[in-house]
């Protein structure tokens, strides 16, 4: 019985169909790193983005053709982080201050600061979050942020594959559960080099 598209896993797919360089390594997206907004960084510089993206599975590369880091729209954070610009396979990274300040932190999204070890604070008005070690706001906004983007891509390159996800909220669902997987990678590969 011969394998039809839709009975073939996404990573065989992917890695036969993605481009590769003359020495057989896949080619990564574009990446388009703007000035932040003033007093922002970008927690995922360019040089960063390049070489976590050599760690990602190939088929969540294969067909994304950008990742653009651009400044955020002032004075708002987090509204959005990022997006998924479907029409141009594209990933956008928006640009955070070192300190973050929200009116309220939902209970995933405090648990998410939580994990990779944001200080959290509260005046009774407004919740401040930073961390310590700067390394650490860009491993939250790797597995928080970035995979969950990367998810969107996912569940879009193969949707004639696995059909189309029906509502927003499912859509939001499942690209959570993409980016879960990276962030328990990532913590197992820690482990790893814990034990090792």
């Amino acid at each position: 019985m011969s394998r039809s598209y839709r009975s073939q896993k996404e990573s065989v797919t992917a890695d036969r169909r993605i481009q590769r360089t003359a020495d057989g390594t896949p080619v990564l997206p574009r990446i388009i790193e703007r000035a932040p907004a003033p007093g922002d960084l970008h927690p995922l510089p360019k040089r960063v983005l390049r070489t976590l993206l050599q760690r990602v599975p190939v088929e969540y590369i294969y067909g994304l053709y950008r990742i653009e880091l651009r400044a955020r729209d002032l004075p708002l954070i987090g509204s959005p982080f990022a997006w998924y610009w479907v029409s141009e396979r594209a990933i956008v990274l928006y640009s955070l201050p070192p300190v973050l300040r929200f009116r309220w932190l939902s209970t995933e999204f405090r648990r998410s600061l939580n994990r990779f070890h944001a200080d959290i604070q509260s005046d009774g008005k407004a919740f401040t979050v930073s961390w310590r070690e700067p390394d650490n706001m860009s491993l939250w906004f790797y597995s928080y942020v970035f995979t969950h983007e990367l998810g969107h891509h996912f569940v879009e390159q193969y949707k004639t594959k696995n059909s189309r996800i029906q509502s927003r909220n499912a859509e939001e669902l499942v690209a959570d559960l993409h980016a879960k997987r990276f962030t328990d990678e990532l913590f197992a590969s820690f482990r790893k080099q814990r034990s090792g």
